[in-house]
């Protein structure tokens, strides 16, 4: 029983300190990879139960992830494990300016062929939140089939759905597409949490608060919008049908790898979701997970306990945001 579901592909992420190929790199940490998994591993951290649906490849790799989510109680049991391909694995090489470059080994792995009759599978008992993203509905029409088919199910079991649409245009055949497909499950989520770039694309509006209004009038409940590293921002509609509005900076940090930044904001949200945090606290909660991530070089290394989240927000200073 878990209190948060997420669908999506794992991966192993190998580290290089320098810019050198896959071939060169001849020692190399490894850790963990995936927008959703990085998710699940801040959720997690921060006290809550999480269940992880997907396929993995009966390989090392798939053996390592597995092992992994066992070792920090993430519930592996809606994994199915296949020998007809592989589990899926990146390179990331760590450059001076902190966003790193990133090298996938994922073309056609296990994760890609997972079909919508997984979800026959899954146990939804004790779910309160299902987190899904744009990646892994983008990796294979039945990939976004199965997403599509999950979000139905977890709803019709009294769960929320909150989605990142973290948008992977060359994964389309066309930017229409991407656009089209992405809403469809917008229109689907509780709360839609897109970056303001993000949100000018998908929604073809320009100001925070338009684009709010047009996921909210799709019937969307909280529209929380990413301000870039100035903070973030989150709407929703009153009794009365009117817009209301929350903006909260975010923390002053040293940038050490930009990668995961998004995925630490959702874990945020996503648990002070489910501890009913008020829109003020919940954007605090959701840029501090941010910040710190980014301190770390890792996808998810940096993500906090909850003792390490509470000292951050008490001692570090903020910035200024604004609309």
């Amino acid at each position: 029983m878990a209190e948060v579901m997420t669908i999506g592909e794992p991966m192993v992420n190998l580290i290089a300190d320098s810019d050198q190929t896959y071939m060169e790199a001849r020692n190399l940490p490894t850790q963990m990879a995936g927008c959703e998994f990085n998710v699940a591993i801040g959720a997690n951290r921060q006290g809550h139960s999480v269940s992880y649906v997907t396929t993995l490849g009966e390989d090392w790799q798939g053996d390592m992830i597995v092992d992994y989510m066992n070792t920090i109680d993430i519930d592996t049991g809606n994994i199915r494990r296949t020998t007809k391909a592989s589990t899926g694995s990146q390179l990331k090489v760590v450059l001076p300016d902190g966003d790193p470059k990133v090298i996938y080994f994922r073309a056609g792995s296990a994760a890609s062929r997972t079909t919508p009759d997984i979800v026959d599978d899954v146990d939804f008992d004790g779910v309160k939140v299902l987190h899904v993203t744009g990646v892994f509905a983008a990796l294979a029409p039945n990939t976004y089939e199965t997403e599509s088919r999950l979000i139905d199910e977890a709803r019709a079991h009294g769960a929320l759905v909150t989605f990142d649409p973290n948008p992977r245009p060359t994964l389309w055949h066309s930017e229409e597409e991407m656009i089209y497909a992405t809403n469809k499950l917008a229109a689907k989520s509780d709360v839609f949490m897109p970056g303001l770039s993000e949100g000018q694309l998908f929604s073809g509006r320009q100001d925070p608060r338009d684009i709010a209004d047009f996921y909210l009038d799709m019937g969307v409940k909280k529209v929380i919008i990413k301000l870039g590293d100035a903070g973030s921002a989150l709407f929703e509609r009153n009794e009365a049908g009117e817009r209301v509005e929350t903006v909260v900076p975010s923390f002053v940090v040293d940038v050490v790898d930009t990668v995961g930044a998004g995925d630490g904001f959702a874990s945020g949200a996503i648990t002070a979701l489910l501890e009913g945090l008020d829109a003020e606290h919940l954007l605090e909660r959701a840029n501090a997970v941010g910040a710190i991530q980014v301190t770390s070089v890792s996808d998810s290394e940096g993500l906090p306990t909850r003792a390490e989240l509470e000292r951050f927000i008490a001692e570090t200073p903020r910035k200024e945001v604004s609309l």
